[in-house]
């Protein structure tokens, strides 16, 4: 059985869920008002997508673009992603590529259990079909997304690709084969020590360390539903499946049998 937890009852509800979860699960999956997901960019030029700051210096969040006026083309604040490309000489004389990370926190402050009762964790993410100028991820051409752990604090709607936090090298990684389909990173590890120092949570970033060209020539990069995605169900989630805790007549069961193994070795000795 699996527990989805609304964001708006998170602090009431997860401990308790979790704890009566010995045989599922708790799942994390905030709305874009409770999330820490980010979409930070280098590509375009100022006035691209009727974004009107220059690229490096402004992020794709919903709150972010949500200021500015008029409305950018595309509802980026819907996405995040990971690419990597050839930097290109711009008309100026710039260099830019079409690059893109993104970085994820989830709040762990509500979940009343030790790091020794957490069995696996994983952070899962929507793949979305790309948007111009990328192509789409498949089994003949897959790409590998990195998650890397952050060391230092940001916000989300101010952190930009020339701000972005530093991180540690890769943690873990995923490789990805088409879209419309759920993206997975073994995060339990990272999971345990957020719980046993809070102060060190200050989440993953995903970006892509290989340049891969698909055969119309367009870079491949991946795009997953964000926060603030309209299908709700689509929305990242972290999942954290507890370590089932002994039933009282399974330890007394044990002890039982523990008694009589004894009893049984004496009469030998």
């Amino acid at each position: 059985m699996t527990h989805t937890v609304p964001s708006r009852l998170l602090p009431l509800v997860l401990a308790a869920t979790l704890a009566g979860a010995a045989h599922g699960a708790t799942i994390l999956q905030p709305d874009e008002a409770a999330s820490e997901d980010v979409f930070v960019y280098e590509f375009g030029v100022p006035g691209a997508f009727r974004i009107a700051t220059a690229a490096r210096v402004t992020n794709l969040d919903s709150q972010t673009l949500g200021a500015l006026v008029p409305a950018p083309a595309v509802a980026f604040g819907n996405f995040l992603g990971s690419s990597n490309t050839e930097p290109l000489i711009g008309a100026l004389g710039e260099t830019r590529a079409h690059d893109t990370r993104s970085l994820l926190r989830f709040d762990l402050g509500s979940l009343a259990f030790t790091p020794g009762q957490v069995g696996k964790a994983t952070i899962n993410l929507f793949a979305l079909p790309g948007l111009p100028p990328f192509d789409n991820p498949t089994a003949a051409q897959p790409v590998t997304t990195e998650l890397h752990r952050v060391t230092e604090a940001w916000s989300e709607t101010t952190v930009t690709w020339e701000t972005q936090p530093a991180v540690a090298g890769p943690f873990t990684s995923a490789m990805q084969d088409g879209v419309n389909q759920w993206v997975s990173f073994d995060v339990t590890a990272l999971v345990r020590d957020w719980l046993s120092d809070p102060g060190t949570n200050f989440g993953i970033e995903l970006l892509q360390p290989d340049i891969i060209t698909a055969a119309s020539g367009r870079p491949i990069a991946s795009l997953y539903a964000s926060s603030a995605a309209a299908d709700a169900a689509l929305r990242p989630f972290l999942e954290i499946t507890a370590v089932p805790e002994p039933s009282t007549p399974a330890l007394l069961l044990g002890s039982l049998g523990l008694v009589g193994w004894v009893s049984r070795r004496r009469p030998a000795a």
